[in-house]
């Protein structure tokens, strides 16, 4: 098995850049709104500051101004210093008018701000009126500083910011593209004809991780696929010149006289031709069945008499090389095609009298298991090794113990889809102890 680590410098594609793109510019909007929001609330929270100042301010002076008065009522001056360094230490400008004269002007320490005049009273009276102007944009120079503080702060932070998102995002896309990667590399290799190509071990998200095991699942079973293959050539160019063989030695014989065309000779001769033509019909329904055109006639039919026809086609068989037949019946009806049925018996009886030694034993039973009907085929023969035996229904699959045994990989492959088309199941038990049993379950009719 080859990995798939090239590439390295070549993740960087179409993909990748717009994942990061896509990365990048949610990070950017991202920062954005955040800095954004950051300045809002900034500003929010001075303009409420400066509101509750400027409230304080025109107490404060107001006070002042009032407090004067109380002390001289004649306003003299001198008397409202405490109220002209009240306003130049909390930075407003104040124009105090009374009796139509200006008794005190502060100049501003910023032209263009707001301007509040409010009357002075004691007592309910007004004596006086105070015109407080507050710096422009109503925020003191220290405040001002503290702003463009956090706009500084704010933009670096954003800085900072876009240049993690991008390094993460090139990261994170890279993450995320390479075993995308690693697969198209592997998918291609496995188009050029590369059989042994996989992905291998891939530290990805769950998905793609089981895309990964999925490819190299169907990489490895093609691998086999095209291993039986080859083996199928060398297997049927076996069965197919064994019988050949046979007939052609047979017809020479009796083209030149050697042997006499009698009962006995055309019994042969039919007997190997038999044998070609059921290992084109096997051929034959197998690819049928895979293309979904395989045609069933299907009639009620009882698996008892199915069997018992197929068991008396084969009893020569068994005879010949000296494996007992046990046959036990029990009427099962089932809806199906006898033909079809009676050839998933005829090709597990014919396997388990091939894999079965002289003096074993092969027994065949028809019974009923509440809403199925069973055929159950059991052979005292070598048996199938655990490894092997999820493959033995696969089409070609020979095991590497039959080697020494003519066969040709189809026969469990035709039962498996027979019984499929019939809406039932084949199961296997088996240990080189005991031999094989399979088990055909069908729906009653």
């Amino acid at each position: 098995m080859s990995g798939v680590n090239g590439g390295r410098s070549s993740w960087f594609g179409p993909l990748g850049r717009r994942i990061a793109a896509g990365s990048i510019a949610v990070a950017l909007v991202s920062v954005v709104l955040l800095a954004g929001l950051t300045l809002l609330l900034a500003d929010i929270d001075l303009a409420n500051a400066g509101h509750e100042r400027e409230s304080s301010s025109i107490r404060a002076i107001v006070g002042s101004v009032r407090s004067t008065y109380l002390r001289d009522p004649d306003w003299k001056p001198i008397d409202l210093t405490p109220s002209k360094d009240l306003a130049s230490a909390i930075g407003v400008g104040v124009e105090v008018r009374a009796k139509g004269r200006v008794l005190l002007r502060v100049a501003p320490t910023s032209t263009g701000g707001s301007s509040r005049t409010v009357p002075v009273t004691v007592a309910g009276r007004t004596i006086a009126t105070a015109t407080i102007t507050f710096p422009q944009g109503g925020l003191l120079p220290e405040e001002i500083a503290f702003r463009r503080s956090i706009e500084k702060s704010v933009a670096l932070a954003a800085g900072l910011a876009l240049l993690v998102a991008l390094g993460a995002s090139l990261l994170g896309s890279r993450k995320l593209v390479a075993p995308v990667r690693s697969l198209t590399l592997a998918t291609r290799r496995l188009t050029a004809g590369d059989r042994a190509s996989r992905v291998g071990e891939l530290r990805a998200a769950g998905e793609v991780a089981e895309l990964a095991a999925a490819f190299d699942n169907m990489a490895e079973k093609l691998e086999r696929e095209d291993a039986l293959r080859v083996a199928l050539v060398a297997d049927l160019a076996h069965e197919l010149r064994t019988p050949l063989s046979v007939l052609q030695a047979q017809l020479e014989a009796l083209t030149h006289g050697v042997v006499a065309l009698d009962h006995d000779a055309i019994a042969s001769l039919s007997e190997e031709v038999g044998q070609l033509s059921r290992l084109i019909e096997d051929l034959r329904v197998l690819s049928a069945a895979e293309a979904a055109i395989l045609s069933l006639h299907p009639e009620r039919v009882d698996l008892a008499s199915v069997v018992s026809h197929a068991t008396a086609r084969l009893a020569p068989r068994f005879v010949a090389k000296g494996v007992g037949l046990s046959v036990g019946l029990t009427p099962a009806e089932v809806e199906g095609d006898a033909a079809r049925l009676e050839q998933v018996v005829v090709n597990l009886l014919s396997n388990a009298v091939k894999f079965t030694p002289p003096g074993g034993m092969v027994s065949v039973s028809v019974d009923n298991e509440g809403e199925f009907r069973r055929i159950v085929v059991a052979d005292t023969g070598r048996g199938i090794p655990a490894v092997e035996q999820g493959m033995v229904f696969d089409r070609f699959f020979r095991s590497a113990s039959a080697r020494d045994t003519s066969g040709t990989g189809v026969g469990l492959a035709v039962v498996a889809a027979l019984v499929a088309a019939h809406k039932g199941s084949v199961e296997l038990v088996s240990s080189p102890e005991t031999g094989s049993t399979f088990t055909v379950k069908l729906p009653r009719a």
